[in-house]
């Protein structure tokens, strides 16, 4: 009997994220066969070597891992500055791509990325926005696309995260690009997959009217030299009508908290309502409680097996994908204005080619090299360089 054909996949990243994707990678993907991963940071060799298989080789220069893994496709997993030239160097490569979000935290860098994986239509590119692979999302679009909720108009979303005492969210604001690009573009991201932003127009480049963000420092004040904060709103009024509404944050107590409302005339759906760890009752002399979930990472396990699997499924079978370019784009623009419009106190409207109108003379000085610059229309070197070694954060 024939063996089915494998996809060889390389793993560029070993940081907090990239850990999950190399054990999920080399032991829970029967249609993936991980040849390779790659981290510059010292002692991910160990790693390596000490969790995954040892016939998988380990590279410390991720165009040498590119060029002599003999992978078809990598999978980045590497910090955000990194990840816009590391995908271009894998297209030329020739080579398909995966790369975790956001594709850059600045849009021209992000535009020019997407035109580039579509000149090249033989390769596939997958942004994985987590949310749409996630089970009790997938059965709420279920619900979407039958009708039984109606039209749906509105998604409201709440994302939070355990306060962290170690300070990391304030050390990984200076390359994040602000918790609007880091957090928020899932957010954004699964509003438009719910919302069906293109629905009514005429014209499908202008997707958005207008957003507008607000934000606090209530307990990490260091935030404010990047221009961030640790809790913030937003609001985006897409040019159908429809509104999405997010609260991000950092600051929770009890663990990790995320949930998405999804309006429709008919019924709403409510998906992640509490934020507990599993079905168990505690009682004892406290009274009735639950674990909480501990932070975003515990929910990736099963997300980022069908994403893989549709990955996988793509380049072996040309199946088509759950995620597009387009709409890595799209939530890019968007969380890029909110960052705006919550460093400079303004809304953020789109013009007719749909890109956010950033005003110069705006701009709040925000130090440490962030800076805004409204040249076309659209926000430019929100961060300067690349981190030390590829670990992701988020």
């Amino acid at each position: 009997m024939a063996t089915a054909p494998r996809l060889r996949i390389a793993l560029l990243g070993l940081g907090r994220l990239g850990q999950i994707r190399a054990r999920i990678l080399a032991f829970q993907q029967p249609r993936i066969e991980l040849v390779a991963v790659c981290d510059t940071k010292p002692g991910s060799d160990v790693w390596a070597a000490n969790n995954l298989p040892s016939s998988l080789k380990f590279f410390a220069d991720p165009e040498d891992c590119m060029r002599s893994s003999g992978a078809q496709a990598v999978l980045i997993s590497t910090a955000t500055a990194t990840h816009a030239p590391l995908i271009c160097q894998a297209l030329n490569f020739d080579l398909h791509v995966m790369c975790e979000k956001p594709i850059s935290v600045d849009v021209i860098a992000t535009r020019e990325v997407v035109e580039k994986a579509a000149s090249k239509p033989h390769l596939k590119f997958l942004v994985p926005f987590s949310r749409r692979y996630d089970n009790s999302y997938c059965a709420t679009k279920l619900m979407v696309e039958n009708g039984s909720m109606g039209e749906i108009h509105a998604v409201e979303t709440m994302c939070i995260d355990q306060q962290d005492p170690t300070g990391f969210f304030v050390t990984f604001s200076a390359q994040s690009g602000g918790i609007f690009m880091d957090m928020g573009v899932h957010d954004i991201d699964i509003g438009r997959y719910f919302l069906d932003v293109k629905s009514g127009l005429s014209d499908t480049r202008k997707q958005v009217n207008r957003v507008m963000a607000m934000g606090q420092q209530a307990i990490y004040g260091d935030l404010k030299k990047y221009g961030d904060c640790d809790n913030g709103w937003g609001m985006v009024e897409f040019a159908n009508g429809k509104i999405l509404t997010t609260h991000l944050g950092r600051t929770a107590t009890n663990g990790y908290e995320g949930a998405t409302r999804v309006c429709g005339t008919k019924s709403h759906a409510v998906i992640g309502g509490n934020s507990n760890l599993n079905r168990v009752e505690i009682r004892d002399v406290h009274g009735v409680r639950t674990m909480s979930t501990p932070d975003a990472f515990s929910l990736y396990d099963t997300s980022f097996i069908n994403d893989l699997a549709e990955f996988a499924g793509a380049v072996l079978d040309d199946a088509p994908m759950t995620c597009t370019a387009e709409d890595a784009y799209e939530a890019g623009k968007i969380t890029a204005a909110l960052q705006y419009s919550f460093r400079n106190g303004v809304p953020v409207y789109f013009d007719d080619d749909g890109m956010p109108i950033m005003q110069s003379g705006k701009t709040a000085s925000q130090g440490n090299g962030h800076l805004e610059d409204t040249t076309n229309g659209v926000m430019k070197g929100l961060t300067k360089g690349l981190t030390n070694g590829l670990t992701h954060g988020h």
